[in-house]
């Protein structure tokens, strides 16, 4: 499926094609790394959240560029790799950038 991408420059210069938007599947996915690390006490009335572990955060940032960044550097091949290859700026610059997508994305619950 052809879908619109949006072209940013990165501090290092590069460019960097990012979905403009999810699916629900691609949002599933995002959604499935934040659920596998969250414990919910199912005793309580109001669901609280009882343990988040940083590896389960690590994972969520590799799941947004694997599934957001279309072309880094005028190449789809082993994105994530190379931003990991890349300086923390650079790094975190595209994670921030793909961590915007589903803002407009999630339908709140009422």
């Amino acid at each position: 499926m052809e879908r619109e991408t949006t072209k940013i420059k990165t501090p290092s210069g590069k460019e960097l094609e990012l979905k403009a938007w999810l699916t629900a599947r691609e949002r599933n996915e995002l959604r499935r790394v934040f659920l596998e690390g969250v414990q919910i006490d199912p005793n309580r009335k109001d669901a609280t959240l009882k343990d988040l572990s940083g590896e389960v955060l690590e994972k969520a940032e590799h799941k947004y560029v694997e599934i957001v960044v279309e072309k880094y550097d005028g190449s789809a091949e082993n994105v994530l790799g190379r931003l990991l290859d890349a300086s923390p700026q650079e790094y975190d610059f595209v994670v921030a950038e793909a961590g915007k997508i589903d803002k407009g994305n999630f339908t709140q619950a009422k």
